[in-house]
C-alpha cells in the first residue's frame, strides 16, 4: 500500500496543531493544505508544519483538486456546514468530535453524504487507540465475565471565559460536548445499547452553558458511572468491571496502556509505542479505508456517532 491520501486541514486552533503534528507518525496520509479564514494565520501555520499550501477561506481549500480528505477542526457550532460545504466538493471528511451538536444535524449531514456517495466520519480518535481496542478485545473475549459496571470521567479546571469556546454558548459549550463525549463514547463501545434510564445532576455557568455533568446510564444488569467537569481535574479514569475482573484505562481519551486485573492482581498489561500523541492512529485508520476506496466508516461507524448525538441530546434535556 503506497498510496498516500493527502489531507487538508480545516482551521488552526489547538486541536488541528496536535493533529498536524502526528502527520510525522503517519504512514498513509500526507499534510498537503491548511485553510483559516486569516490567511496569515494560515501561512504561519503551514510554515511551522512545514504544509505546501496555505489558504485564506475554507472554500478556496475544499475546490482545490489535489485534496483527498479534510480535517475539520473549527468549534463545534460549524462542523455542519463546513463537513457539508466540504462532501459538496467531493472531499472526504474527518470531523473532530462532537460531529454535530444535534442528532438531527448529524442525521442530515450522514444523509447527504450518502447522496454524494461521500465519505465522512467523527473524530472520535480514543476509538482508534491501541490500548482502547486491547481492551475492548479483552471484553470480547470474555476475560472480565459480563459487564456490570462502567466508571468513566474526564474533567480539567477550565478558566471562565465568557467569549472562549468553552463557555460560549453560541459556540456551542460546555464540558458535556466538549469532554463529556469521550465519557458517552466508553460507554457506548462497551456497552452499545439505549439505556433503560438516564438521571443527571448537572450544573451550569453563568453563560448557562454546563460545566459539570454527573451521569448514571441504567441497563438491563449493568450500570455507567459517567462525570465531566470544567471546574474540576478529575481521575481521567476509565474502568470497565465485569463478574471476573476488570479494565483499567489512565487517561482513558489519549490511552497509551490498558491493565487487566483480576481481582486485585493485574494480570495483563498492555502498553503501546506510540510515536505521536496518538492521532497517528487516526489519521492512518481513516487514511487506509479511503485508499480502499470505502464509502461507508469504520471503527466510528454512523450508527455510532447518532447514538453519542442521542444520547447526549437525552442529557442535555436532564441538566
Amino acid at each position: 500500500m503506497n498510496k498516500k491520501i493527502k489531507w487538508g486541514i480545516v482551521s488552526t486552533g489547538t486541536i488541528a496543531h496536535q493533529f498536524a503534528a502526528d502527520f510525522a507518525f503517519a504512514k498513509f496520509g500526507e499534510l498537503t493544505a491548511v485553510a483559516s479564514r486569516n490567511i496569515e494565520s494560515a501561512k504561519s501555520f503551514s510554515q511551522q508544519y512545514k504544509i505546501p499550501k496555505a489558504y485564506g477561506s475554507y472554500t478556496d481549500m475544499f475546490q482545490d483538486p489535489e485534496i483527498d480528505a479534510v480535517y475539520v477542526a473549527t468549534p463545534h457550532n460549524f462542523h455542519f456546514e463546513n463537513s457539508k460545504e466540504a462532501l459538496s466538493y467531493g472531499k472526504a471528511v474527518l470531523c473532530e468530535k462532537p460531529i454535530t451538536i444535534s442528532p438531527q444535524e448529524s442525521k442530515e449531514l450522514f444523509d447527504y453524504a450518502k447522496s454524494k456517495n461521500g465519505f465522512i466520519i467523527e473524530g472520535m480518535w480514543t476509538y482508534f487507540l491501541p490500548a482502547i481496542q486491547k481492551a475492548k478485545e479483552w471484553v470480547d473475549e470474555g476475560r472480565i465475565g459480563k459487564i456490570t459496571q462502567i466508571k468513566s470521567d474526564f474533567g480539567y479546571p477550565i478558566p471562565f471565559d465568557p467569549e472562549g469556546r468553552m463557555f460560549n454558548p453560541d459556540l456551542a459549550g460546555g464540558a458535556l460536548l466538549d469532554m463529556g463525549v469521550y465519557n458517552v463514547a466508553m460507554a457506548w463501545l462497551f456497552m452499545p445499547v439505549k439505556p433503560k434510564e438516564i438521571t443527571v445532576l448537572g450544573r451550569k455557568a453563568s453563560t448557562g452553558v454546563d460545566h459539570d455533568v454527573s451521569m448514571l446510564l441504567e441497563y438491563e444488569d449493568a450500570c455507567a458511572q459517567l462525570h465531566t467537569s470544567f471546574r474540576s481535574k478529575l481521575p481521567n479514569y476509565t474502568y470497565v468491571i465485569g463478574t471476573e475482573g476488570y479494565i483499567e484505562i489512565f487517561d482513558f481519551w489519549r490511552a497509551k496502556d490498558c491493565k487487566l486485573y483480576k481481582v486485585e492482581e493485574c494480570i495483563d498489561h498492555f502498553k503501546d509505542d506510540r510515536q505521536g500523541s496518538g492521532f497517528e492512529h487516526e489519521i492512518d485508520g481513516v487514511s487506509k479505508q479511503l485508499i480502499e476506496n470505502l464509502h461507508y466508516p469504520k471503527v466510528v461507524t454512523h450508527e455510532t456517532s447518532q447514538a453519542f448525538q442521542k444520547l447526549m441530546a437525552e442529557i442535555r434535556d436532564k441538566i
